[in-house]
């Protein structure tokens, strides 16, 4: 989609089911509900970075409040790995099977998401939606991604289409050249640990891949130098196979999630480069950044915005508390 060269947008992080503090963080930034929609007064947009679903208490709320935002061209939405995993698990391939194996590990991945939305047809209207976002967006003066830009990725999806019957099916075949464009989009690269080594990924899993860095060159990297986010007990192993990486200094500010940083403090990984997703799934806080054309990501614009849900000694009542992250 292209818009015009002054529209101003609010970039969000991965929100996961938590609809609660989207609709605070919605408020913080000056959007109100008008005509059931929210909409900034002076005419700002969200980019919403994808992973909408699963984790969270209110999912189906997440959905709308994007929905109606998108609908109502208040908002624009990409698809994040959550979003892509289950378009999958609910569509059926041509051999009669789901484009993504239901094994017990996936349907947990989903599970809160089945549980609060456990009607079929509109489970499948859901998803028929979500299947009509776009994977990434190149727009005047700024990128927005779920996991990582790559330009031969993101040229070859631009022309798919929406993720839907036969190109669906195409582009879920593991192991497949299409497979491998969405995965390095909303997954991003990872590199295989030599053999006998694992790293416990974010689920607690002992994995043998991790992921990668992938705006930095990493030619001669050790896995400590590749891994992100950053883990200092990560030993310095030396790599095997590394896949092309690097994102040009000089491109467009661009902006991803998917990597649940620890950090408490939001701030760019490059003068170019911020990722949004501050964890907001694992007891973290939703992350927002207030762009407005700069071509250098400002460390002041990031918006963070915890609720913290705490009992009071006092009268054993749950007291909802707010703490900005961030300045408005």
């Amino acid at each position: 989609m292209k818009e015009n060269n002054d529209q101003r947008y609010d970039i969000i992080g991965d929100i996961h089911g938590h609809a609660d503090e989207l609709e605070f963080l919605l408020k913080a930034l000056g959007y109100s509900r008008t005509s059931g929609n929210f909409r900034h007064p002076g005419g700002r947009k969200v980019i919403f970075l994808g992973d909408y679903i699963d984790r969270g208490p209110k999912i189906r709320e997440v959905l709308e409040i994007v929905r109606g935002m998108v609908d109502a061209e208040q908002a624009l939405a990409i698809l994040g790995n959550h979003e892509v995993n289950a378009i999958r698990y609910a569509a059926i391939g041509s051999n009669g099977q789901p484009l993504r194996d239901r094994s017990p590990k996936n349907q947990g991945q989903h599970q809160a998401t089945l549980d609060q939305i456990p009607d079929p047809e509109e489970w499948t209207a859901w998803m028929e939606w979500l299947a009509t976002l776009p994977l990434s967006l190149n727009l005047d003066g700024l990128r927005a991604v779920h996991a990582s830009w790559d330009d031969a990725a993101i040229a070859e999806l631009n022309g798919i289409g929406a993720l839907q019957g036969f190109t669906l099916e195409r582009y879920s075949v593991k192991g497949t050249p299409e497979y491998e464009s969405i995965s390095r989009v909303v997954n991003g690269p990872e590199i295989l640990l030599p053999k006998g080594f694992t790293y416990p990924a974010a689920d607690g899993v002992l994995r043998p891949e991790i992921r990668i860095k992938w705006w930095a060159d990493l030619t001669n990297a050790t896995a400590r130098d590749a891994l992100f986010p950053h883990d200092p007990e990560m030993p310095e192993i030396p790599l095997v196979e590394i896949p092309s990486t690097g994102y040009a200094e000089d491109a467009p500010p661009t902006f991803f999630g998917h990597y649940a940083l620890k950090d408490t403090v939001p701030a760019p990984i490059r003068p170019n480069l911020a990722c949004l997703d501050y964890g907001m799934g694992k007891k973290g806080f939703l992350c927002a950044y207030r762009w407005d054309g700069e071509t250098t990501i400002d460390p002041a614009k990031f918006i963070g915005l915890v609720v913290v849900e705490k009992i009071s000694i006092n009268n054993l009542r749950l007291k909802r508390k707010e703490r900005h992250v961030g300045s408005l």
